[in-house]
């Protein structure tokens, strides 16, 4: 085998003469060249730099640290083998290191030498404006510490796919994008509180079901078909991922290019025009604008040209897919509970009477509801409750029962609806207590599913037909308060005797912050002189001396008529 190192003919001359085979084996050896190289890639090659000048090698050595930032700071080895560029103590390029180390984007350490480490070594790193920023979340934070916004460009090298984060940032709503024209950059401010809303519309996706894998993996050619066929429905399912289905036609409530949650991952309705390209990189009035709300519909002409995606009655496009494991599993856990509730609200295995109306319309229901899902939970359990005819609860404040059941718990013995047991066979009787309160837990714990919370999507702000009623209808509000007050009273929204605006809270001087009594504290001053100690030993004398010893007190003093 050649060497490495290329010292081959180092064979050749500890070589001594012997037999013929030693001699043929000599001259085999004599025949290598000498220096050649096993393999070009075992040795790499060092980068000719003497062509260029200071500054171009200092924006190779910075582009060359940004690209390694993660590895944090970088001996100068490692950098001449890869830029060519001498950083180390006394070497070629000592001034491109003294420039690197007045360079505010460069971060420099003494680091000792390994092999000496009575000596030192400047260790080279990549220094971001923002040097505390690593992560997802310490760049939310970051942005929120900002009130008056930060650039998109003062925040692209703080760590590696640092732009990835933003944009999901953006597109989650979860901070504020501005366009600035003039620098050609996008400024980021910190969103506050959150204020999102439920889209009428049960979601859902229809993915195809992938091929069972086959049990004789020894089959060559039924296995490489399964492959082929696995790898063309994870196309067609990625491909399908895209188009949501909905029961409730969304196009009154959402734009194209707005922000949309489905699944717990947030997307934008897709506006592309172009098949394969992002909106990132779509003519600029196909993209989706920085901002998760818009008030207005995109280009005419994006219709004309036509969507890549459909946007229809039944159907919410995505500009992403959903994945496997996150979306939609999410979309699948939450039909399945949907199921579980509709079989318990139409009274599954006829064990008691489908309820309706109130709290089982509202969590059966396509439309959404702004009402509290653990109280909903609550009253469709007592709704089930009150179909066996006895209460989900005694405690203080549960639902009466019925005084007559609606249904029975079928007990051993027991026929159904219309039949007989067997002879000496009881008839129907008060339901099973024990079955009740399972049956009302089970109903409990499916309307308090997490997964429900996935049935809809979500977007920030009102929706589409809610602004635009607000925003048609704003001329017709009186902008006058007498107006405004005898428009009030014309639809019987207050009362005639009701005053125009409610009186100001009148805070209390003897009250503190917490609305509990100040305590009055009195304090003598110090160094302070009595002038009329000729009255001491007097009548008066000790009704003055009673007076100050009462003050002190903090009690009153005097009978108001002084």
């Amino acid at each position: 085998m050649s060497n490495v190192y290329g010292l081959d003919f180092l064979r050749s001359e500890h070589n001594l003469p012997s037999s013929e085979g030693d001699a043929a084996a000599t001259a085999t050896t004599s025949a290598t060249p000498a220096f050649r190289r096993s393999s070009s890639s075992s040795i790499a090659v060092i980068p000719d730099v003497s062509h260029k000048s200071d500054l171009e090698k200092q924006s190779d050595v910075l582009i060359f640290l940004r690209q390694h930032r993660s590895s944090g700071c970088l001996p100068p080895s490692v950098i001449y083998k890869s830029l060519g560029i001498d950083l180390s103590d006394g070497g070629v390029d000592s001034a491109v290191a003294n420039m690197l180390a007045n360079n505010p984007k460069v971060n420099v350490e003494e680091v000792p030498d390994p092999e000496n480490p009575s000596l030192s070594i400047m260790h080279y790193g990549y220094r971001a404006k923002f040097s505390t920023v690593r992560d997802r979340a310490t760049l939310l934070a970051q942005i929120n510490r900002c009130k008056h916004g930060v650039k998109w460009s003062d925040l692209t090298d703080a760590y590696d796919d640092v732009e990835k984060d933003l944009k999901k940032l953006l597109a989650g709503g979860e901070i504020l994008g501005v366009n600035n024209p003039e620098e050609r950059d996008k400024v980021l401010f910190p969103r506050g509180d959150h204020f999102l809303v439920e889209l009428d519309g049960c979601v859902t996706v229809d993915l195809p079901e992938l091929p069972v894998e086959p049990e004789d993996k020894n089959d060559l050619a039924r296995m490489e078909a399964y492959k082929q066929e696995l790898l063309r429905l994870k196309h067609v399912r990625q491909a399908t991922s895209h188009l949501i289905k909905t029961d409730i036609d969304h196009r009154t409530q959402i734009r194209r290019g707005e922000a949309v949650r489905v699944g717990n991952v947030w997307f934008r309705v897709s506006s592309a025009v172009r098949e394969g390209v992002s909106l990132d990189n779509q003519p600029p009035r196909a993209q989706a604008p920085p901002s998760v709300v818009s008030m207005k519909d995109l280009s005419k002409k994006n219709e004309v040209d036509g969507y890549v995606r459909r946007f229809d009655q039944n159907t919410l496009p995505l500009d992403g897919s959903l994945s496997e494991e996150v979306g939609t599993a999410n979309l699948q856990s939450a039909k399945k509970a949907r199921e579980r509730l509709h079989a318990i609200a139409g009274g599954e295995g006829g064990t008691h009477r489908g309820v309706s109306g109130g709290a089982s319309a509202t969590l059966l229901s396509s439309v959404a509801s702004e009402k509290n899902s653990s109280m909903l939970a609550g009253v469709f359990a007592k709704s089930i409750a009150a179909s066996f005819g006895m209460a989900a609860s005694r405690g203080p404040g549960a639902a009466g029962g019925r005084k007559r059941p609606t249904a029975m718990i079928k007990r051993p013995g027991e026929g159904g609806p219309g039949r007989r047991g067997p002879p000496g066979a009881k008839g129907k009787a008060a339901p099973d207590a024990d079955s009740v309160k399972r049956a009302v837990e089970d109903a409990k714990q499916a309307a308090s599913d997490p997964s429900l919370s996935y049935s809809h999507a979500v977007r920030h702000g009102c929706t589409k037909d809610v602004r635009d009623m607000y925003l048609e209808t704003l001329d017709l509000v009186p902008t006058s308060e007498v107006d405004l007050h005898k428009v009030l009273l014309e639809k019987k929204l207050i009362e005639p005797g009701e005053k125009m605006s409610r009186p100001r809270m009148k805070r209390k001087a003897n009250l503190d912050n917490d609305g509990k009594p100040k305590k009055r504290r009195y304090y003598e001053r110090k160094n302070m002189r009595r002038t009329n100690t000729h009255l001491d030993g007097t009548d008066i004398g000790a009704m003055l001396a009673e007076a100050a010893e009462r003050q002190s007190q903090g009690k009153e003093v005097g009978d108001g008529g002084m």
